[in-house]
């Protein structure tokens, strides 16, 4: 019985830790030729970087759906993120300003910015 338990217990820290590295999709895009595009949430930290809060890095993968053939990045692309007002996100030194919500022109860095700044805490 102990050799089971210990089975059991090795087995879901695997599947754990298999989990952990899963990026968090937060942005899909779907295209009329049967391609869709994931963007995921690889890590996110606080930053010490003036005027934002968080340092994020973005994992980007691409689907067809035809034919079930995926491609992973394997870049790996920086953003920066400011809950905050004025709410935005910096790609590459761009800022781009976060609408408040409803306000309409949601695209994938509406998206990332919620989900960094809008993850319910439990």
């Amino acid at each position: 019985m102990r050799d089971f338990a210990f089975a059991l217990a090795t087995m879901m820290l695997v599947a754990a830790a298999a989990a952990a590295e899963e990026p968090l999709v937060f942005h899909t895009a779907q295209f009329e030729d049967a391609t869709v595009v994931s963007l995921g949430l690889v890590s996110n930290t606080m930053t010490e970087r003036p005027g934002y809060d968080y340092d994020v890095i973005i994992s980007l993968s691409q689907t067809d759906a035809h034919s079930g053939a995926v491609y992973n990045d394997a870049g790996k692309h920086r953003a920066l993120v400011k809950c905050g007002d004025p709410a935005k996100v910096s790609v590459r030194g761009v800022d781009y300003t976060i609408p408040p919500s409803g306000a309409g022109g949601e695209d994938w860095k509406t998206d990332l910015w919620r989900a960094v700044c809008e993850t319910p805490v439990s």
